[in-house]
């Protein structure tokens, strides 16, 4: 009996767990920026617009996906903690406010990718299964 119910608890446990998330992004920057890894928080900062400048110096120009787009609803859950309408609301006081203007957006990964190719300071995600063009580099995000 001590089996069976050690089995149910654990059957009960996998059932009701939380899922991991898997990460369905990657965050890059342009080929020439040092950077390779940022911490979750400074990543949050950066598009938060918290941390305008890089560590070498330039000025940080941030990119973000279509509001509309899945890779920006996970990226705006997993890495600022917000889903995008709280964000948009966020941005819209921040404008109205005189405190900052929004990261711009574009409609694709493609378009997040030319832009960051061709900007040497601009951060931003695409889909995990977006193809890389040379010009731009992945960076490891740590906890």
């Amino acid at each position: 009996m001590r089996k069976i119910m050690t089995l149910v608890v654990c059957l009960a446990a996998l059932l009701w767990a939380k899922p991991a998330q898997a990460q369905g992004y990657r965050v890059v920057v342009n080929a020439a920026n040092p950077t390779s890894a940022l911490s979750k928080d400074d990543l949050a900062r950066v598009y938060l617009k918290k941390q305008t400048t890089w560590k070498s110096g330039g000025a940080v120009a941030v990119v973000d996906q279509s509001p509309k787009a899945a890779v920006r609803a996970q990226f705006s859950m997993q890495v600022l903690g917000r889903d995008v309408p709280t964000m948009k609301n966020y941005w819209q006081q921040s404008l109205f406010s005189g405190r900052g203007v929004p990261p711009i957006e574009q409609a694709s990964d493609e378009q997040v990718l030319s832009f960051v190719a061709s900007n040497h300071g601009a951060i931003g995600y695409v889909s995990a299964n977006a193809q890389l063009p040379a010009g731009v580099k992945v960076v490891e995000i740590t906890q």
